[in-house]
C-alpha cells in the first residue's frame, strides 16, 4: 500500500495502491504540490485512515429529517405524523434545511426561536417551538448514537426554550380547569340543550379519559357490577387505536356516571325495539349509523354548548380541560398522586405531579405529628405540660415550687434551713 508519484502527457499523477485496488490521481504541472499530496496520502495510508470510495457529501438537515420521517413513520399514530410532516416541511426545511447535520450548533437553535417567535407576523409559542425542535433534537441523536455526529447540540434546547417561556409569559402559568359551580351549570346545560353531547360530558368530567379514549369506548368496557370501565382504546382521526400511552388501563365510575350511562343503555335498547338499530351499537358514544362519533361533529357540539354556557358566566375553556378539571379536583380532595396518574394514563406519576402540583393542598397548621415526646425540658413530653394546663416549666425558686415538684416526681425533698 502506498502512493507514487508518476508524469504523464505533461501533468503529474498520483498513483496509489490499496485494498487489491489502484487509482490514479490527477494533480496538475507543479512536481512540489504533487509530492505533497503524495506524502499527505501515504501518511494517511500509514495511520489506516484512508479509504478508496468516494467522499459523500455531507448529509443535509433536510435529507436527515426526510429520512428519519420515512424510517420510522410505521412507528408513528396517524396525527403524529400528520403534526410532524407539517413541522418539518413549513418550519424546519425553510429554516435548516440547506445546512449540513453536523454544521448544526446552539445558535442557529436560537436563529430559528427568534425568527418564529419575534421576526414574524405570526409568532408561536415556547411550547409549539418546543414541539418542533424535538423533532430535529430527536434526529441528531439518532446519528450520535450511529457514531455520525460526537454530540448533539440541542442537548440544551429544553432550558433555553425554558428561558423564552419566561421572558414571554407574563405570569406562572398552570392548567385551566372548571370550578365545582361551572361544572354544575355546564352540566345543566347540556342536558337541557345538548342531551346527546351530556353523556360523553358527563364521562370526560368524572373520569379524565382523552376525548379519543371517550369515543373508542364500547359496551364491553363497562362494567356496571364493579364500577369499572377499561380504557383499552383510542378514536382519533377516524381510525382505531391503541390509548396514547400504549396500555390499557381502568377507571373507576363515580354513582352520577354509573346512573347516566346506565340510562344510555337503557336509550339504545328501547331504539333497537322500535327498529332504529337491529342490535345495539358496540360503541357507547354512537352516530345515528351506529359507528364512532366523528371528531368534528363533537367539537360542534361543544361549540355550541360553551357560547351557551359562557352567556352563564362558565369561561370558555377547551373541551381537554374536562380532564384538567378532574385531575385537580381528584388532588384538592386528596387523592394520592399515583392513584390521579393511574386514572388519567400517564406514563408516570412524575408527569402528574409536574402537571398538577398547583392543585395538591399544601397548607397544613396540624402540627402534632411532629410532638417526639420527651425533651430535657420536658421529661414526660410537651402533650403531657399541655394538659396539664401550663405552657412553661414550674419555677423551683420558693417553697410552694417544691411542693409542686414533690407531688410530681413522688420523692421527698429535705427541709430547708437557715445558713449558720
Amino acid at each position: 500500500m502506498s502512493a507514487k508519484l508518476r508524469q504523464r502527457d505533461g501533468a503529474y499523477w498520483v498513483v496509489i495502491h490499496h485494498a487489491g485496488r489502484r487509482k490514479w490521481k490527477k494533480i496538475g504541472a507543479d512536481r512540489r504540490e504533487a509530492q505533497k499530496v503524495v506524502d499527505k496520502i501515504n501518511a494517511q495510508l500509514a495511520l489506516g485512515a484512508f479509504s478508496m470510495e468516494p467522499k459523500r457529501p455531507p448529509l443535509t438537515v433536510a435529507s436527515a429529517l426526510n429520512q428519519w420521517y420515512a424510517d420510522y413513520l410505521p412507528t408513528f399514530s396517524t396525527s403524529y405524523a400528520e403534526v410532524a410532516r407539517l413541522n418539518i416541511d413549513r418550519h424546519l426545511i425553510p429554516v435548516l434545511g440547506d445546512r449540513p447535520l453536523s454544521a448544526v450548533e446552539e445558535r442557529d437553535i436560537l436563529r430559528f426561536v427568534a425568527m418564529r417567535t419575534t421576526e414574524t407576523t405570526k409568532p408561536l409559542r415556547a411550547s409549539t417551538i418546543r414541539t418542533i425542535l424535538g423533532i430535529l433534537r430527536r434526529v441528531i441523536a439518532l446519528a450520535v448514537t450511529r457514531g455520525d455526529l460526537p454530540r448533539n447540540p440541542l442537548q440544551n434546547m429544553n432550558r433555553l426554550l425554558g428561558k423564552v417561556e419566561r421572558h414571554e409569559a407574563a405570569e406562572v402559568k398552570r392548567v385551566d380547569s372548571w370550578t365545582r359551580n361551572e361544572i354544575s351549570t355546564l352540566l345543566a346545560i347540556a342536558r337541557e340543550s345538548e342531551p346527546r353531547f351530556y353523556p360523553l360530558l358527563t364521562l370526560l368530567l368524572s373520569t379524565g379519559c382523552r376525548k379519543g379514549e371517550a369515543l373508542g369506548l364500547k359496551w364491553e368496557d363497562v362494567n356496571f357490577s364493579d364500577s369499572r370501565i377499561h380504557i383499552r382504546r383510542s378514536y382519533v382521526r377516524g381510525e382505531l387505536g391503541t390509548p396514547k400511552s400504549g396500555r390499557a388501563r381502568h377507571v373507576v365510575m363515580s354513582d352520577q356516571l354509573r346512573q347516566v350511562l346506565t340510562d344510555l343503555a337503557t336509550e339504545r335498547q328501547r331504539a333497537v325495539l322500535k327498529g332504529h338499530w337491529p342490535e345495539v351499537p358496540d360503541f357507547v358514544f354512537c352516530s345515528e349509523a351506529g359507528g364512532p362519533l366523528d371528531e368534528r361533529n363533537v367539537t360542534r357540539s361543544w361549540d355550541r354548548l360553551r357560547r351557551k354556557a359562557q352567556r352563564s358566566g362558565v369561561r370558555p375553556l377547551r373541551l381537554h380541560d374536562a380532564r384538567h378539571t378532574f385531575a385537580s379536583l381528584a388532588l384538592a380532595a386528596g387523592k394520592s398522586i399515583p392513584w390521579v396518574s393511574g386514572q388519567l394514563g400517564h406514563a408516570n406519576p412524575e408527569i402528574t405531579l409536574r402537571v398538577y402540583a398547583h392543585a395538591i393542598k399544601d397548607e397544613e397548621t396540624d402540627l402534632t405529628f411532629l410532638d417526639f415526646g420527651r425533651t430535657k425540658r420536658h421529661p414526660d413530653g410537651t402533650r403531657a405540660v399541655t394538659a396539664f394546663g401550663r405552657t412553661k416549666p414550674p419555677r423551683a425558686s420558693t417553697r410552694r415550687g417544691l411542693s409542686f415538684l414533690e407531688h410530681e416526681t413522688r420523692f421527698e425533698l429535705a427541709t430547708l434551713t437557715l445558713a449558720t
